[in-house]
């Protein structure tokens, strides 16, 4: 199945560069090691869970249109933060020009100690929903019971595979457990930090949630390192 699968997915991203049809590819990765630096566990699938917040950001910017409604949902162009406000009118939402999103003030590179945005985990178990808008149960920074440190974002790293002219991004960031006991992760999301729409301060988007396909347990004073990587196909 596995197979088959991966062989569907390789003929959508030809058919994409033929066709000049924006076909995006999306993984993630969970490698975990124990206090000695020794691997324990590692977890790696693609990712089919973007949820609408994604749909709607990408509609934007390729129709040019402001998010428009005040509703969220089915045919609705507006955005859901991760606290529940439904955002919307004005513009769409934006990374402004005096923002870099390759620091860690705007995008998807959480600073230290933050567990607002970037990439964040969690222990809940509820199935992937195309609605969603925030971790099922998001694990807290913290050194408290079943909290995990949030280290800052990696910085993106970029490739280009000229044999597949495909351009690859992986971003990733480590996850220290100093709470005194195993903590378990069972799923995983990507937060963007972004302006507006109908304010002047910056807000927080969910934009995938993905369900691990098995728990990840992090070993008292082991690391949790989580990447995630977007690529995508040009035309040839």
């Amino acid at each position: 199945m596995v197979a088959e699968e991966e062989r569907l997915y390789e003929e959508l991203r030809r058919l994409g560069q033929r066709l000049h049809i924006p076909i995006s590819e999306t993984f993630w990765e969970l490698e975990v090691k124990d206090g000695s630096g020794k691997v324990v566990q590692r977890l790696r699938q693609r990712s089919h869970s973007w949820v609408r917040n994604a749909y709607n950001m990408m509609f934007c910017y390729l129709a040019g249109k402001d998010l428009s409604n005040g509703s969220f949902g089915a045919s609705y162009l507006s955005l859901k933060e991760t606290g529940g406000a439904v955002r919307y009118g004005g513009s769409p939402v934006c990374l402004r020009s005096d923002s870099s999103v390759d620091s860690t003030s705007m995008g998807y590179r959480g600073p230290a100690g933050n567990d607002a945005y970037g990439i964040l985990v969690g222990s809940g178990t509820n199935p992937e929903d195309f609605e969603s808008h925030a971790l099922h149960v998001k694990i807290a920074n913290g050194t408290g019971a079943g909290q995990l440190t949030y280290v800052q974002s990696e910085a993106h790293a970029i490739s280009w595979n000229p044999g597949t002219l495909t351009m690859k991004n992986d971003l990733a960031r480590f996850f220290n457990n100093n709470s005194g006991a195993d903590v378990s992760v069972n799923e995983v999301a990507l937060a963007l930090r972004g302006y507006g729409p109908g304010g002047s301060v910056p807000y927080h988007y969910m934009s995938a949630r993905d369900l691990l396909v098995a728990t990840v347990t992090v070993p008292d004073t082991g690391q949790l390192k989580v990447t995630y990587t977007v690529q995508l196909g040009y035309p040839a």
